[in-house]
């Protein structure tokens, strides 16, 4: 049956159900891509991580993001504040790109993650469980907020002989929602599929 073997996602290699002991990892014979693993934080991390990404979302939305002062004159933006720039500025656009890969599919993406892991392990939501992984799978192509994280820290150094710039609370919940994020997408991409779980053999992957 299909659901005896993990398949390599990069290469396609079929690989038996290895049983995973804490620490280690599932590994392609033909690619070395990491197929499957078995973290020391159990297999709650990536729900615990994607939870903690939506709770930080909200104040990285609405609390102050950076604060520009120059002449005694302030400026003080908030997270979508980008978007609204680059929209009055007629780069309507790579405005919307920014907003959708910033804010839109991180968010979209913890709450799929929290949506996937929660249906989990219940017969009568297999079919939606199904359907929510393959959402989240597609949305995470665009959820870039690492991205938005750096650009950000680019633009510090260019302004700071500008201007003053002040962190504000909402940058630093970004950035943790950001980390949580990648945190939650690695533990969830990285764990083994739940019909394998009773599969699983003793044998390391061949």
């Amino acid at each position: 049956a299909d659901n005896q073997f993990l398949q390599c996602h990069l290469c396609g290699k079929a690989h038996n159900a290895p049983l995973l002991k804490t620490g280690q990892r599932a590994i392609c014979t033909r690619c070395g891509t990491v197929m499957a693993e078995r973290g020391r934080l159990g297999r709650q991390a990536a729900l615990a991580f994607a939870l903690a990404g939506l709770v930080l979302a909200i104040p990285a939305a609405t609390l102050p993001f950076v604060t520009l002062g120059k002449f005694g004159r302030e400026r003080t933006t908030i997270l979508t504040d980008s978007f609204h720039g680059l929209w009055a500025r007629g780069f309507e656009s790579l405005g919307i790109w920014v907003l959708l890969c910033g804010v839109v599919a991180p968010i979209g993406l913890l709450a799929l993650l929290v949506a996937v892991l929660a249906t989990d392990r219940r017969p009568a939501l297999r079919n939606l469980n199904n359907r929510l992984r393959r959402w989240a799978h597609g949305v995470e192509y665009w959820a870039m907020p690492e991205v938005q994280v750096l650009g950000v820290m680019v633009a510090f150094f260019k302004l700071g002989d500008v201007v003053q710039v002040f962190v504000g609370a909402g940058l630093w919940c970004y950035g943790g929602m950001s980390l949580f994020t990648l945190l939650a997408w690695r533990r969830f991409s990285l764990q083994p599929r739940q019909e394998r779980v009773a599969l699983l053999s003793g044998r390391t992957a061949s």
